[in-house]
C-alpha cells in the first residue's frame, strides 16, 4: 500500500470488509468484486482493524444503505448521472443496474483499481477521473461535467477526514457545477466518535489517516453551502436490523440514542 496516501489507504479497509461480507451466506452488499483488490500483505496489515466488530459491521451497513438509495434513484431515472467522490474500490457501477457513472479518486489508487477491474468492463457507462486532491481542485474536474440535471453525488467514508471548512467548500463546489444535484454522504458527530469510535480511530491514525476536528452537528457544514436535509438514516440501526449488531431496538431508542443518531447517511438537496 506504499503507493497510496493515508486516507486513500483506508479504501483497502472498506474493501476488506465488503469482501468478508460477500463470503457470508447472508451478505448485505454482496460485493463479489472486492476480493480482487486484496492480497495476503494487505490482509496482514489490516488484520488489527477487524477486531472492532461494531465499526466493521457498521461500515458494511453504511455501504448497503447507500446502495439502496442509489438503486431507488436510478430505477426512477435509469440514465441518471452518478458521481462517486473518493471512490476508493467502490464497484457499484458493476453491481447496480443502470446509471451513468463517474468515479473520482487518487491517481495511484485508480492505477491499482484499473489493473484489477477495468472501467471498460463495467456493464454501465463508467469514467474514472484521477484527481490529486493534494494539488488539484475537484472543481477543475467537475466544471467540464456541469449540468442542470438531478445528478447523484456520493461522498462515502470521506467526511470524517475533512474539517468543516473543507466540507462546506466541497458542497459549494457541487452547487456551482451541479446546482440540482442530490448529495448522499455519511456524517459522524464528534460525540459519537469520542464515545464509540476511539479504538478504530487510533488504528486508522496509525496508518496516517486522522479524523479532522468538526462541529457537533456536521450537517451544518453542508447546509452552509445552500443544501437542505431530505433524508437521514441511522447506520447503526441498519446494522441492527440486519442482525449484525445485537442491540435491542428499545435500547437504541432510549439510553443509546447517541449511538443510533451519531453516525448516519444523510441525503441533501438544494434549497
Amino acid at each position: 500500500m506504499a503507493e497510496l496516501g493515508p486516507v486513500a489507504r483506508t479504501a483497502y479497509y472498506c474493501c476488506l470488509l465488503r469482501a468478508a461480507d460477500a463470503a457470508r451466506p447472508d451478505p448485505l452488499c454482496g460485493d463479489r468484486h472486492a476480493e480482487r483488490f486484496l492480497d495476503a500483505a494487505i490482509r496482514r496489515e489490516l488484520a488489527p482493524l477487524l477486531r472492532f466488530r461494531g465499526p466493521s459491521e457498521s461500515n458494511v451497513a453504511r455501504h448497503r444503505l447507500v446502495d439502496d438509495l442509489l438503486r431507488q434513484a436510478i430505477a426512477a431515472c435509469p440514465e441518471r448521472r452518478v458521481f462517486v467522490v473518493g471512490a476508493g474500490f467502490d464497484t457499484r457501477a458493476f453491481r447496480l443496474p443502470g446509471g451513468r457513472w463517474w468515479e473520482f479518486d487518487d491517481p495511484a489508487l485508480f492505477a491499482l483499481k484499473e489493473a484489477q477491474l477495468p472501467a471498460a468492463t463495467a456493464p454501465n457507462p463508467l469514467i474514472r477521473v484521477a484527481v490529486d486532491f493534494e494539488r488539484e481542485s475537484l472543481a477543475t474536474h467537475l466544471e467540464p461535467l456541469a449540468g442542470d440535471d438531478e445528478a447523484l453525488v456520493v461522498l462515502e467514508g470521506v467526511s470524517m477526514y475533512l474539517p468543516d471548512a473543507a466540507l462546506t467548500a466541497f458542497a459549494a463546489t457541487l452547487r456551482r457545477a451541479l446546482p440540482r444535484a442530490i448529495l448522499v454522504c455519511d456524517l459522524m458527530t464528534p460525540a459519537f466518535d469520542r464515545r464509540f469510535g476511539r479504538g478504530i480511530r487510533r488504528e486508522l491514525a496509525s496508518l496516517g489517516a486522522r479524523f479532522a476536528p468538526r462541529s457537533s452537528h456536521p450537517r451544518t457544514a453542508i447546509e452552509a453551502a445552500g443544501y437542505r436535509v431530505r433524508h437521514c438514516a441511522s447506520i447503526v440501526d441498519r446494522a441492527r436490523e440486519a442482525g449484525r449488531l445485537r442491540i435491542p431496538r428499545w435500547l437504541l431508542a432510549t439510553l443509546l440514542r447517541e449511538l443510533r443518531d451519531g453516525y448516519a447517511i444523510w441525503v441533501f438537496g438544494p434549497d
